[in-house]
């Protein structure tokens, strides 16, 4: 059998033979082109080498390309071959042989190798690419009348820039049962498009004009999913060995079987492999970016997941399938699977929580919808589910489709559209007219504070008038950028005197702010505080040897997301899925200690980014960077593109400590930390608190924790005591606690002294009378409340809906499941509109 394995192997076997340099797939991200979210294509890691850009390390090579594409994404399941994550096998020369040996070959290794019938195979070209159908027909022997001349056969760029050309392609005839259609026809499936061969020809500038390749040649794509399903003689690519595996474990974790409804089982599957890979080559999920293409795969797999009959976490367990039936090419995969579906995991729990947010308001609006006879939600209540609780469109069109409703999608459109109208305005902001600038010296600044701290120097120009802007010629002064905040220090002249308060970088340059004492001369002697620069660039190495120690304990996925880099501490926020544990925190503060403690030197060096790139360099994906860049280096440990000031030596650091360490958003952690004498100051602090500590508890430093141990032992004692007390005081009030009857259905209302946990528990007492409804509440600094409904009731009225109705009259709000439900309020004196509202909700119940 054609295994994917084996037809990998087949296809570089065969151009190895041919001279060609069997290239391993580069990364799903790619690190050297930033038009790119992902490597879309084979030919992208080879784009610098079409264009001259660097020296040749060789002029033919072939590659299996893992690719990842949203533009189908719609399409995915629907058909037999569309996919997200695909591989592409792919030949390419550059500047060496060209359409004819190209051809040639893609030929012989489908006919001769692989054995496919030549009858069974069309062809297309560029309709001006008279040398290609003179090779097809010629060369090869194809009919005229299988040869196809389409103006969409001229191919790329990838990312709008680079390398492209006219095209030829393959195509294979899967048969009359496929459609009775012609080749070309997108809404058909019978004649697939197998192999597709691109010769290079220009080089796309960004402003659309091409320019002759330095190096023309080929590159040419060919799906491997759709070769296994026509060398396999499955139906779909979903049936092949790549796939097969993935859908029969879904179906081991539902009742439904992939005959009985395949599109959710497929798009599960690719979403499955997709955020696979992703995660695996350093991509997270985030609001933002690639980040954003992840979330979005896990959503559209869990919404699907509902029509499996899934509720809980579940694309995590896939993770494990994907990686064993593409370790043997991919080992990477296998090898960061646990990492993997940490993640996915995480995101998945994370999703289900805000679905479970929103649920009260979907069952509000389609109870509104039946009760108003309309078979559709409203446009601008679906984007309200979307914009306040997350809920993407399809997961509220798949919702209301299981009530028998639709969605207004064209009014979710304009709502959606107006929230970026009203987006763009808000992000525009007013400031103060500033003053035009006070020119005393012409020319153009220079910052000379890596150098030095202290420079007589001009002033270029200033404006304002109780506290100014003044733009030095050479500028000692850093200003606040990449997280590092704005020196402080003096400017001083002939009967003048600034304290630099701040300094900033403006559209000028970089500008010093302060006060002024006296009128601002020509000539200056500016000095930076030192004390406060060498404290920030303390700071500053130990936030690079931080992250690195972060990527090496954590992994690679570890990426920068903001940072502050200030005299007296550092803050660092990164991705990573969970809290650190006391073990890794340990073990990251040991390791940038003990390069500390190695004295390495700090060497800062001018490259071109391309370079620093390919020597390892970590660059902020949405930072913005010149041709060339300043890298500051920490021996072989930490290679950063950074602009801020930093030490000479590791050692002048000191010391370094890890202060806290929490979430601050979803998948984001924050670290913050000292140094220096910030170190000492805060273990002071550490030790008058352990000596207060001593003082009350009583005793000796050694038998602090036991005693400690015992307080807690004995408060553990007391809360089983009371929750004993509750338990029997439930048993109690769930006889004695009656409402008032509307029709058969029992109303309650009653204030409850007792835990949160005391009142859920009543609750759940009660409502299991049946025909119950009710409210119990407690009154302290806030009320808090719980809304019941026995099971028998559920069909007609909502907790949910009872709890946040009622939270909103105490000046709250509230939510939860059908049966059982809270919520919160400030405002006591509305306690007998709230009952009112109860009474009221439940008027139709009779």
């Amino acid at each position: 059998m054609w295994t994917a394995d084996r037809l990998r192997k087949a296809f570089l076997s065969f151009f190895e033979e041919r001279g060609h340099v069997v290239v391993p797939s580069s990364s799903l991200i790619p690190r050297k082109d930033p038009t790119l979210l992902f490597t879309s294509a084979g030919m992208v890691q080879f784009k610098p080498l079409w264009a001259g850009e660097v020296p040749l390390p060789y002029t033919r090579a072939a590659s299996v390309q893992k690719c990842l594409r949203l533009s189908d994404i719609e399409n995915v399941g629907k058909t037999i071959r569309h996919e997200t994550f695909f591989e592409m096998l792919g030949n390419f020369s550059f500047g060496d042989y060209f359409k004819e040996e190209a051809i040639t070959w893609a030929w012989e290794f489908i006919t001769e190798v692989l054995k496919i019938d030549p009858s069974r195979l069309y062809v297309s070209v560029h309709p001006e690419d008279e040398e290609s159908c003179r090779i097809w027909r010629e060369k090869i022997g194809i009919k005229e009348e299988r040869i196809y001349k389409f103006e969409d056969n001229f191919w790329g760029p990838a990312g709008g820039t680079g390398a492209c050309g006219p095209d030829t392609e393959i195509y294979y005839d899967l048969g009359a049962e496929f459609g009775e259609c012609g080749l070309g026809d997108e809404e058909c499936d019978r004649y697939i498009e197998l192999w597709n061969l691109v010769f290079p020809q220009y080089n796309q500038r960004k402003d659309g004009t091409r320019e002759p390749l330095k190096n023309r040649g080929v590159d040419t794509g060919m799906g491997l999913e759709r070769l296994c399903m026509i060398m396999q003689g499955k139906k779909s690519i979903f049936e092949t060995d790549v796939f097969i595996p993935i859908i029969e474990r879904i179906q081991e974790l539902t009742e439904v079987k992939y005959t009985e409804n395949p599109i959710p089982f497929r798009i599960i599957a690719d979403h499955a492999r997709a955020v696979s890979f992703a995660i695996t080559d350093g991509a997270y999920p985030s609001n933002e970016g690639r980040g954003y293409v992840i979330r979005r795969l896990i959503r559209r797999a869990l919404v699907r997941a509902r029509e499996l009959e899934i509720k809980g976490p579940f694309l995590y367990r896939l993770v494990g399938t994907v990686s064993e039936i593409m370790k043997q090419a991919y080992p990477e995969v296998e090898e960061a699977k646990e990492r993997v579906a940490a993640i996915v995991k995480s995101e998945e729990e994370r999703f289900l929580r805000t679905i479970e947010g929103g649920m009260a308001l979907f069952v509000e609006l389609v109870e509104r919808a039946k009760k108003e006879n309309k078979p559709i939600i409203d446009g601008k209540d679906a984007f309200k589910l979307y914009d306040t609780y997350g809920f993407p469109l399809d997961l509220t069109v798949s919702l209301a489709r299981e009530e028998g409703l639709s969605v207004d999608e064209e009014g979710f459109e304009l709502a959606m559209e107006e929230q970026r109208r009203k987006a763009k305005e808000s992000a525009k902001f007013y400031t103060e007219e500033k003053e035009e600038w006070n020119v005393i010296t012409e020319g153009e600044q220079k910052f000379v504070g890596y150098d030095t701290l202290e420079i007589e120097t001009e002033v270029l120009a200033w404006r304002g008038k109780d506290r100014v802007e003044i733009i030095l010629k050479e500028t000692p002064f850093y200003g606040e950028a990449g997280g590092q905040v704005g020196d402080t220090g003096v400017i001083e002249g002939e009967g003048f005197r600034m304290r630099v308060e701040n300094t900033v970088v403006t559209g000028a340059g970089i500008a010093c702010i302060g006060k002024p004492e006296g009128e601002i001369p020509q000539r200056v002697l500016a000095r930076v505080d030192r004390k406060k620069r060498l404290s920030t660039a303390r700071n500053h190495t130990a936030t690079h040897l931080l992250h690195a120690a972060l990527r090496k304990v954590l992994g690679e996925h570890v990426r920068q997301e903001g940072s502050l880099v200030a005299p007296d501490r550092l803050r660092f926020d990164f991705t990573h899925f969970k809290p650190l544990s006391p073990e890794e925190i340990e073990e990251i503060e040991r390791i940038v200690n003990e390069k500390i403690y190695e004295n390495i030197p700090v060497e800062t060096l001018w490259m071109e980014f391309d370079e620093a790139i390919k020597a390892g360099a970590i660059a902020l994906f949405d930072e913005k960077y010149g041709k060339e860049v300043r890298v500051v280096k920490i021996g072989d440990f930490s290679m950063e593109l950074c602009g801020g000031t930093h030490v000479k030596s590791t050692g002048e650091i000191g010391i370094f400590k890890i202060k806290e360490e929490g979430g601050i958003a979803s998948g984001v952690r924050r670290i913050e930390a000292l140094t220096g004498l910030s170190v000492y100051e805060y273990l002071k602090e550490k030790e008058v608190l352990l000596s207060e500590i001593l003082k009350k508890a009583g005793g000796k430093e050694k038998d602090i924790i036991q005693r400690i141990e015992n307080m807690l032992e004995r408060m553990k004692e007391f809360e089983k005591m009371n929750r004993s007390y509750e338990e029997e005081l439930v048993r109690v009030l769930k006889e004695k606690i009656r409402g008032e009857k509307t029709g058969e259905v029992e109303v309650v209302w009653e204030k409850v002294k007792g835990s949160k946990q005391m009142l859920r528990m009543l609750a759940d007492e009660i409502r299991k009378r049946g025909k119950t409804v009710g409210v119990l509440y407690r009154e302290n600094a806030a009320i808090f409340l719980v809304a019941f409904v026995s099971d028998d009731l559920v069909n007609k009225i909502k907790a949910g809906t009872i709890a946040r109705e009622i939270g909103r009259v105490l000046g709250g709000g509230g939510g939860g499941k059908d049966y059982l439900a809270e919520a919160g309020g400030r405002k006591p004196e509305n306690l007998p509109a709230a009952k009112q509202k109860l009474f009221e909700l439940c008027s139709n119940l009779t």
